[in-house]
């Protein structure tokens, strides 16, 4: 077996080195892409299975290492932080089967892998329904089903002292000399981090876009960081050491109107800060007496309230929208930033500024929706299926010209 697999490694191998990839059409240079992620799906499927034979059989041990994590790190060459994720994973394969068959299927990427295994291995009996949705969402999304897998079958309130007891924030310089920032904290603290940034981020990029300036939102994300610093640092330098001053930040907190009557969530329901993650009720409920909160209650699918406290009134409808589509609607789409609300029927054609007729979507599939006849279309949603918070989520339709092209 191991002739012939080292047979093939070495037949790929010779393949690749022969191939003239500068002569590639667009079309072929594409075809390599593909050939080249069903090589690498297959190749972490072959580490994650191998790694959990060698930690099952003490393979690793004698050889110098302190863990198999640490033996895999040496052995690939790759970063301890990746090894340690590629050992736990290689753990839970054990008790999914369903999920190891996918992966070395190839159908599952091990990115994927480690998402529908954090959910499955704490709620088995949901194995096949994140199997399902990895199909046809982004990673993102399968993180945020996940997480709401794990905050609902297990404890949240002592989830969430487990992770503020562990909770750290580190700092080094890499050889490059770059400062090097890590934290980990509860969603809660850092939905603060977050809320305080963003406004000062969207600025920033406003101000880029005007300028013709096009940088990453990670880029954006660190200057308003030091923005926040720097304006930190000089409100000190002009008032009193001993007075302390608070950024006026605004968090989105969503939650099922039984679970905030109950006290707790039960499976099924919700209870998060919008687009950071799950918080135990009591979290929730702590910040009702917050100046800057806007709380939306949800009873299943449906915003019953929405009720704004603070200095801010941004209209109602606005509210709703932005904190139900956080990303571009569009499936597989995962940009956040200067997202755009449209009308799904333009409003050119009547359709009615409600609701249910808006959508954010980035400003590219917004040009391509008003300009270039793409349409969003909904397709059913089956009955409680993870990760899907709506009756219906969207597909994206090119014009019949473009559909069967390229």
């Amino acid at each position: 077996m191991f002739d012939r697999l080292d047979q093939l490694t070495t037949e790929l191998e010779a393949c690749f080195a022969s191939m003239e990839v500068d002569c590639f059409d667009a079309a072929r240079a594409a075809r390599l892409v593909g050939s080249g992620e069903r090589v690498r799906r297959l190749g972490d499927a072959i580490r994650t299975i191998g790694v959990g034979q060698v930690e099952r059989t003490n393979g690793w041990k004698g050889q110098g290492a302190k863990s198999v994590a640490e033996w895999l790190s040496i052995e690939t060459d790759c970063a301890h932080y990746e090894a340690q994720s590629v050992v736990m994973l290689a753990g839970q394969l054990q008790h999914l089967p369903v999920t190891q068959a996918a992966l070395r299927s190839g159908t599952l990427s091990g990115t994927q892998a480690v998402e529908v295994a954090r959910g499955a291995i704490v709620a088995p009996n949901t194995e096949t329904q994140l199997l399902n949705l990895s199909k046809h969402v982004t990673v993102r999304d399968l993180r945020d089903a996940s997480s709401r897998v794990v905050a609902a079958a297990t404890d949240e309130a002592q989830r969430h002292k487990q992770v503020h007891k562990s909770r750290f924030l580190k700092s080094w310089r890499d050889p490059d000399g770059a400062f090097i920032v890590k934290g980990r904290m509860t969603v809660a603290n850092g939905a603060l981090v977050m809320a305080a940034l963003k406004p000062i981020q969207d600025e920033i990029f406003k101000a880029a876009r005007k300028s013709g300036a096009h940088e990453r939102p990670e880029a954006y994300a660190a200057d308003a960081l030091m923005a926040l610093c720097e304006k930190a640092t000089n409100k000190q330098s002009s008032e009193s050491p001993t007075k302390t001053t608070r950024p006026q930040a605004v968090i989105n907190i969503r939650v099922d109107i039984d679970a905030l009557k109950r006290g707790h969530t039960e499976h099924g329901e919700v209870c998060e800060i919008a687009g950071v993650g799950p918080i135990p009720v009591s979290t929730a409920t702590e910040y009702l007496g917050e100046a800057f909160l806007k709380l939306l209650v949800v009873d299943g699918t449906d915003i019953r309230t929405i009720a704004h406290m603070g200095r801010a009134l941004p209209a109602k409808l606005r509210t709703g929208v932005e904190e139900r589509d956080r990303v571009c609607q569009v499936p597989t789409c995962d940009v956040t930033l200067g997202l755009e609300i449209d009308h799904i029927v333009p409003f050119a054609e009547g359709g009615p500024t409600t609701f249910e007729n808006l959508v954010r979507l980035c400003k590219r599939h917004h040009l391509q929706k008003t300009h270039d006849g793409y349409r969003l279309i909904k397709i059913a949603a089956n009955k409680g299926e993870i990760g899907v918070e709506k009756e219906a989520r969207w597909d994206w339709r090119a014009p019949p010209d473009l559909r069967n092209t390229g």
